[in-house]
């Protein structure tokens, strides 16, 4: 236990409170504590803080180089700060989008797992919420992994899944891309990356699912790949790896992105939901 702060676990599959610590007055002694607690519990949560912008942006660079997400270049851009990424339902009054994300249900997903590099972490922090719905919830994967059966690890060993870039996780055909004539998934453009990664600070195998969309598993036939796939997603969406947050305004919670996967409950368009997100650099999974 810190002198400064205490951490504290959630008693679920995932997740810590992080209590008393003080975002403009740290050391690096409480990073690296923060970091070690971070690799232990995966996803850590900052209620009721009063951080700014700057902050945040500073905060988050402790645990890597920000990295721009695409849509920070469309609805989810700040204005101010290209770092983060806002998330709302909001409009303009132009009635553009104010953020990203609307109000609808977020599948199961890793950010960004389309890119050669998905980042090591997110910051999201609340500073509007609905009066209910629009909760996360987190998934261990390292548990996910655990718990499969001996004969699906041997399985999927050494397998790879190819994450196409053409669509988004919504359906919607990504910035600067257009869609292949073929029909066929598994020639789109995208990334190849494995399933069952080792965690580049932990070294701690975990499942690597990234999103469901279109993917693909390499050198598989595309009826058997799609069984496994949805055998796989099926298995990891048990409740006993999952943990949920439901928001406060001022929370701000940090997630290992690189060995968790999280969703996001549907809320009542005529309540107002706005998150500030920034990320971390990560490495590419091996």
């Amino acid at each position: 236990m810190s002198n400064r702060f205490t951490i504290r676990p959630t008693g679920a599959a995932l997740g810590a409170d992080i209590v008393g610590f003080d975002f403009r007055r740290y050391t690096e002694a409480d990073i690296a504590q923060l970091r070690t607690a971070w690799l232990e519990h995966l996803v850590l949560r900052f209620r009721d803080t009063d951080l700014d912008d700057p902050t945040q942006i500073r905060f988050s660079a402790e645990f890597g180089p920000p990295v721009i997400h695409p849509r920070q270049l469309q609805e989810g851009a700040h204005g101010e700060h290209p770092e983060i990424l806002s998330i709302s339902n909001l409009r303009k009054p132009d009635g553009s989008p104010a953020g990203d994300l609307g109000d609808g249900e977020v599948h199961w997903h890793t950010d960004t797992w389309f890119k050669e590099r998905p980042p090591a972490g997110s910051f999201l922090r609340a500073l509007q919420v609905p009066p209910e719905g629009g909760n996360t919830h987190f998934l261990n994967m390292y548990a996910a992994y655990e718990a499969l059966p001996a004969d699906m690890k041997t399985l999927i060993a050494e397998r790879r899944i190819h994450h196409q870039t053409v669509y988004d996780g919504r359906g919607d055909v990504r910035m600067g891309m257009t869609v292949p004539e073929s029909a066929d998934v598994r020639t789109w453009p995208g990334v190849d990356h494995p399933i069952v990664r080792r965690h580049g600070e932990s070294g701690r195998a975990c499942l690597y699912l990234g999103g469901r969309r279109h993917a693909s598993i390499v050198g598989m036939p595309p009826d058997e790949s799609a069984a496994v796939l949805d055998a796989l997603w099926a298995h990891v969406a048990d409740e006993r790896f999952t943990w949920t947050q439901i928001w406060r305004v001022g929370d701000l919670v940090a997630w290992d992105n690189r060995c968790t996967m999280h969703r996001r409950d549907a809320f009542d368009p005529n309540s107002a939901r706005l998150m500030h997100r920034t990320t971390a650099e990560g490495e590419r999974p091996n």
